[in-house]
């Protein structure tokens, strides 16, 4: 959702959302999960790290196959 510096903010006010590092930083990203801290993914797998959260969320909060996939998956 944004930088480290303002991430953080604009993160909380989402149902999920995540700070990004910026160029040159170390891979660490915290990620807020309605309004709280939830974790801080860090090293080279965070994208997929996260995008596994955000599945799990939608499945969470809508059910099963409500997370965007395919017929097929």
């Amino acid at each position: 959702m944004g930088c480290i510096v303002n991430g953080p903010g604009e993160s909380k006010h989402a149902d999920i959302g995540i700070s990004l590092p910026g160029t040159g930083e170390s891979p660490a990203a915290p990620v807020f999960i309605d309004g709280k801290k939830s974790v801080t993914l860090r090293g080279p797998t965070v994208a997929a790290d996260f995008q596994k959260l955000v599945i799990d969320y939608i499945e969470r909060r809508y059910g099963q196959g409500g997370a965007g996939r395919t017929a097929a998956e």
